[in-house]
């Protein structure tokens, strides 16, 4: 009898209303995004949640994004920053992909430079919304820079090691960028100056390039150094890569073409050795002129295919690929790409286009990025990368020619159809 009287908690109260609303309303997509919320946050732990949907449900991800490994504080004040969203119906709640963005959000909510009551979406452009409500609660001044606002809309809020979330406030806080101490290296004011102007769509890395090429002079060869393996990290040997690209930059009538496969010459002879020779980590620019460079880099790429073909043990080598599919063009498969997964494939793609693309056997063995080769009616004519973020970086047709406007046109249409996204600099 003592049972009848006892008083039931509130979080008990919350699970039970939470319980009724869903025998009301069997079809959770027709919920709204407040009973969404106050479902999600009824329940205390995510066995609760899978007793009631599907472990691979839109709300399972909202809810390991939004409420799971949260305190009760934390919960309770995310909850609220959410419905307080609700009643603005923005577009960002009903959108899976803006999920992550809104759970940083929450994280740092504390950090808020204005009350989220104050914002109103402007537009149904659910990208555009977030910028408006990044830059509302965090940008102090308006003048955090647009490739920073822009990353939150990626769902990858870490570049080169830099935490974006918490550049985001403190550049919004009116700091300057080279007083974050969260940067893999450190930056003048110079460099600072020209990373602001980066255009908006970058990733720190690109802007980082952006402005040191800017620095330099040497913005039109933003296209060819951020193709290569070496400018999407920040690492110590920065300063011997650029000065390659002031010897290219200061070279008179040089295929701007031409950088990439020096490059990979370059990193091939510090880390692994051409031939018979030794790595040679201390290799060095100084002496050294622009043709016999491109002479060296010629013979490389002829030797590749001719070493790796008395090897015929390599040829047979092979790693897990990347979960893309592949593409034909129809019925009359006209235009087909496929990935390559073995290493004497990446050896005849390098023999019948002419370039070095054998020499990615051990990016790919380490699952660092994929080769894909496009084919037109029958006939190779372009190879592709794609790295494990699933971004396709390079794009090279014979002696590394750059696509042709119909290339352009299907692996374009591959790309929106495997879910990949094309670097704007190809």
């Amino acid at each position: 009898m003592s049972n009848r009287n006892k008083t039931v908690s509130r979080q008990a109260l919350d699970t039970q209303q939470a319980l009724e609303a869903l025998s009301r309303h069997a079809d959770r997509r027709k919920w709204s995004a407040r009973q969404q919320i106050d479902f999600l946050f009824s329940c205390a732990t995510i066995q609760e949640l899978h007793a009631q949907v599907s472990a691979d449900s839109p709300l399972a991800l909202r809810y390991q994004h939004w409420v799971m490994g949260r305190n009760a504080t934390d919960r309770h004040r995310t909850r609220q920053a959410l419905l307080t969203l609700a009643d603005k119906r923005t577009v960002l709640l009903e959108r899976p992909e803006m999920v992550p963005a809104l759970s940083v959000l929450t994280t740092y909510y504390l950090s808020r430079q204005r009350d989220l009551a104050d914002w109103q979406p402007r537009t149904r452009n659910v990208y555009r919304q977030l910028e408006s409500l990044v830059r509302h609660l965090f940008d102090g001044y308006g003048d955090v820079p647009g490739w920073v606002l822009e990353s939150w809309a990626t769902g990858e809020l870490t570049c080169g090691g830099v935490n974006l979330a918490e550049l985001t406030i403190h550049l919004g806080n009116g700091r300057s960028l080279r007083s974050f101490s969260g940067q893999p290296r450190s930056i003048t004011k110079k460099l600072e100056h020209a990373m602001r102007q980066a255009p908006a769509g970058c990733t720190y890395i690109e802007a980082l390039r952006y402005a040191q090429l800017a620095c330099r002079g040497a913005l039109e060869w933003i296209g060819p150094v951020l193709q290569t393996a070496w400018s999407r990290t920040v690492g110590p040997d920065d300063d011997f890569w650029l000065d390659l690209v002031d010897l290219f930059a200061t070279t008179p009538m040089v295929d701007p073409q031409q950088f990439g496969p020096v490059c990979d010459w370059i990193h091939h002879k510090r880390t692994v050795g051409i031939g018979d020779e030794p790595p040679q980590p201390g290799f060095s620019l100084k002496g050294r002129s622009m043709a016999s460079l491109l002479a060296q880099t010629e013979q490389w790429h002829r030797s590749l295919g001719l070493l790796r073909r008395h090897a015929g043990h390599l040829l047979s080598a092979t790693w897990n690929p990347l979960p893309v599919s592949d593409f034909t063009s129809g019925d009359d498969q006209r235009v087909v790409i496929t990935q390559l997964r073995t290493y004497g494939q990446l050896v005849d793609e390098g023999n019948a286009l002419r370039h070095c693309v054998a020499s990615y056997l051990q990016s790919c063995q380490k699952g660092r990025c994929s080769i894909f080769s496009l084919r037109l009616d029958g006939a190779r004519a372009i190879t592709l990368e794609v790295q494990h973020n699933r971004t396709i970086v390079q794009a090279k047709g014979r002696y590394n020619r750059a696509l042709a406007d119909n290339e352009r046109f299907w692996v374009t249409r591959w790309a929106t159809e495997a879910q990949l996204t094309l670097s704007k600099h190809l």
